[in-house]
């Protein structure tokens, strides 16, 4: 590994927003951890805390590294990508199924012929084109 890839993922890890920032940090302290553990750790709202994990997946820097098992009830755990070139990997990968998925509701939206269906596609398309900016902003 390179020594301006491990440069570059530094710099990443440093812009990341403040939230997201410490969960970061929080799962690179704690690997395999799910929302609750990091919740409880940082003393947050699990919500606020698996909003930033999703997010963090979405950036391709942590990934899902296992299940915790609670009754009913199955828990996701998650660690920091610490290789460049698998983030890399995953970040090309996201991108990808980011664009398909738009390129997809464009074609839906050319073919919609509702007023309503068009502006919930519209609203969709732009959720896609906040995640693809996300990635974009935080791809090494």
């Amino acid at each position: 590994m390179s020594q301006n890839s491990l440069k570059a993922l530094q710099e990443i890890s440093e812009e990341l927003p403040e939230k997201r920032k410490l969960v970061y940090y929080k799962l690179k302290e704690f690997p395999n951890s799910t929302f609750y553990q990091i919740a409880f750790k940082l003393s947050w709202n699990v919500n606020k805390v698996s909003n930033r994990i999703n997010e963090l997946v979405n950036a391709g820097l942590i990934k899902k590294t296992g299940e915790e098992h609670r009754g009913k009830f199955t828990r996701d755990k998650f660690s920091v990508i610490d290789d460049p070139d698998e983030i890399i990997q995953r970040q090309n990968e996201l991108y990808v199924s980011f664009i398909d998925a738009k390129s997809q509701l464009e074609s839906d939206h050319r073919r919609c012929e509702t007023k309503q269906g068009k502006s919930l596609i519209v609203k969709r398309i732009n959720y896609l084109n906040n995640k693809i900016s996300n990635l974009k902003m935080l791809s090494l």
